[in-house]
């Protein structure tokens, strides 16, 4: 059977007791150390990974403000171009309503100057016509025949002056 040493039993439990103690100063306290230092790294990995989300959400605020704003400013420039647009257009169409009025008179006028210098040219023609007319008959005879011959050389002078 089995016998139980006191001195045996007290031995086993120093030894154990030394072997804690040499564990607990060379092997304990460096891997707590050790593992206190990697939890303060994987902290501050954290903390930083914390930081550059929130700079990165900072930043998408930021980019989709501008990107608002950006396209506000495009807006109101192709608002304010297409009104300048329309105000040059408004302004060439009058410009040359002016320019069409101004001709149209102007070749009215014209116009009514050739009508006139027509008209004089041809009351001078027919003043002209007339006065030989009346020479004519005077220095000739009157009579039928006299009349006869008048009239016949009037047209033959008449359609030798249209020709």
């Amino acid at each position: 059977m089995l016998k139980v040493n006191i001195w045996n039993i007290a031995f086993t439990v120093v030894n154990l007791l030394v072997l804690y103690l040499f564990m607990a100063h060379f092997l304990f306290a460096p891997v707590s150390k050790i593992l206190e230092e990697r939890k303060a790294m994987i902290e501050g990995d954290l903390d930083k990974a914390g930081q550059a989300k929130a700079d990165a959400e900072q930043m998408k605020a930021q980019y989709e403000t501008s990107m608002g704003n950006a396209e506000k400013e495009a807006a109101r420039l192709i608002a304010d171009a297409k009104a300048r647009a329309g105000e040059a257009y408004d302004k060439a169409m009058e410009q040359a309503r002016a320019d069409a009025a101004r001709q149209m008179e102007e070749a009215r006028r014209t116009i009514a100057l050739e009508r006139e210098k027509a008209m004089s040219d041809l009351q001078a023609g027919v003043a002209g016509l007339a006065m030989t007319a009346a020479a004519k008959l005077l220095s000739e005879q009157a009579g039928p025949e006299g009349d006869r011959n008048l009239y016949n050389r009037f047209l033959a002078e008449s359609g030798e002056a249209n020709d």
